[in-house]
């Protein structure tokens, strides 16, 4: 099992900044947080960020201090009553990077308090920093037990992960010219993420080749879908000989024979089955490479609850009678609090019901189709390769930068749009919509629901 934290960027700079304010005494601060688990990991996800202030501390210097009872009673309540978990937080004098052996002591009576109080199912933690890059977790299980805890996610206009990298196997030398341009721990950094990919047609097909020379870690791929021949001119891996292998088994056969030890995790079954999206939770990153609006939309909501970043991309080119009239890409970037694809009218309502029932109940589609209660579904788009992939290259750009930085600090974007026909590319930075879910609170790093995404699934024997 792995134990995972995720931070939004906005929480995690506000616990910094109360941290470090005043590095002269220890300072501490509690969070309430909520939970992802599956079978391959467990994740707190950070949902509000309580400072302790000074009226609860009773003294305090640079190597310790001590909190009233009252303030830690008052956040496990909290936690309690809005059937949280709780985490507890504070600072290390620098170049104490990880918990004292009075940290052991005091925390074990603290989280012994915590299951007493706190009637969530789950798990408690505590984090110590000793600079602002060096937070350290661990786990508290009911049993006075610990774990450490593997990664700690800050995800906003920049994506940081905090791991022990020095534990990393030493990287091969085919990564050398990589490492000249965005350092060492970059390529460490990307050797420990678990990236998803959705849909494994043009763009996806492309993702995968391009993460897997970057040298990503874990690749988790996902696509129902049999391989047709007729395809072969776009997806990236295949051969003629392919016609009718699934597309998991041929990424996964492209990268074997790449040769990078990229470990790919296939399923084969779309991301509208709840067993596929209970295994897309472990990723740290998805490339959203499907052209659905059904499956978009689940994507949209996963972003939210999990507060996964999502890049979703799509290529479309208007042609009449074999000429092109006009070529359009783009890259939107999902994420709690950006304007999701319901309020940029990407996907709508009306589509996604179509797209359910052609795949759940053709029947019923057609009837009210005829009736004019539901969209017509649309004919295969046209696909060229060199637009799918240069798409899927500016996705995977605005990756890196969300990493390293690179297209400065001040860069605010989360959609861009090309026009290959003009020589044009423009760029947006949409909030979500005052009505929608994607900026509510109440969804925000919700985690785990009972029905998963609060949605209704389709039957996992379902063969339409």
């Amino acid at each position: 099992m792995k134990y995972t934290i995720t931070f939004s960027e906005k929480d995690y700079d506000s616990l910094i900044q109360h941290l470090f304010c005043d590095r002269s005494t220890e300072r501490a601060a509690y969070a309430l947080c909520k939970l992802s688990e599956n079978e391959d990991e467990l994740r707190l996800l950070i949902r509000e960020v309580i400072p302790v202030l000074e009226d609860d501390i009773e003294e305090a210097t640079e190597v310790g201090m001590k909190i009233r009872p009252r303030s830690f009673l008052r956040a496990m309540k909290q936690a309690d009553k809005t059937k949280q978990l709780f985490l507890f937080i504070h600072s290390h004098p620098e170049g104490f990077t990880n918990h004292s052996n009075q940290d052991d002591r005091e925390e074990y009576e603290l989280f012994k308090t915590a299951f007493t109080r706190i009637k969530t199912k789950g798990v408690h933690g505590s984090l110590v920093l000793s600079s602002p890059d060096k937070p350290k977790a661990r786990i508290w299980l009911a049993d006075g037990t610990t774990k450490p805890v593997d990664l700690i996610r800050v995800i906003g206009n920049k994506f940081r992960f905090y791991s022990d990298l020095g534990n990393i196997d030493p990287l091969p030398t085919f990564f050398d010219r990589q490492i000249r341009a965005f350092g060492n721990d970059i390529q460490k950094v990307l050797k420990i993420l678990n990236i998803g990919i959705v849909g494994l047609g043009g763009t996806g097909s492309s993702i995968s080749e391009q993460l897997i020379r970057l040298g990503v870690g874990t690749l988790s791929i996902f696509d129902g879908g049999t391989f047709e021949k007729t395809n072969v001119n776009r997806v990236y891996g295949s051969k003629v000989s392919d016609d009718g292998q699934k597309k998991v088994i041929i990424a996964e056969c492209n990268s074997q024979n790449i040769g990078l030890q990229t470990n790919v995790i296939s399923y084969d079954k779309p991301i509208t089955f709840s067993s596929a999206i209970e295994k897309l939770k472990s990723c740290d990153v998805i490339f959203g490479c499907t052209d659905d609006n059904w499956g978009r939309s689940i994507l949209n909501r996963l972003t939210v609850y999990y507060y996964i970043p999502v890049f979703d991309m799509g290529v479309k080119i208007d042609s009449q009678e074999g000429i092109i009239k006009s070529i359009q890409g783009r890259v939107t970037t999902l994420l709690g609090g950006y304007a999701c694809l319901f309020c940029r009218e990407r996907i709508t309502a009306k589509k996604i019901e179509s797209e359910m029932l052609a795949e759940l109940d053709p029947r019923k589609l057609v009837e009210l189709q005829k009736e004019g209660y539901a969209d017509e579904l649309e004919n295969p788009a046209p696909s060229v390769i060199p637009f799918t992939t240069n798409i899927a290259s500016l996705a995977i750009s605005e990756f890196i930068h969300r990493l390293t930085g690179y297209m400065g600090a001040d860069r605010e974007t989360n959609e861009i749009i090309m026009k290959f026909d003009e020589t044009k590319i423009s760029r947006n930075n949409r909030i979500s919509k005052e009505d929608c879910f994607c900026g509510d609170k109440y969804y925000l790093l919700r985690g785990d629901t009972n029905p998963l995404l609060d949605l209704t699934w389709r039957n996992e024997d379902d063969t339409h």
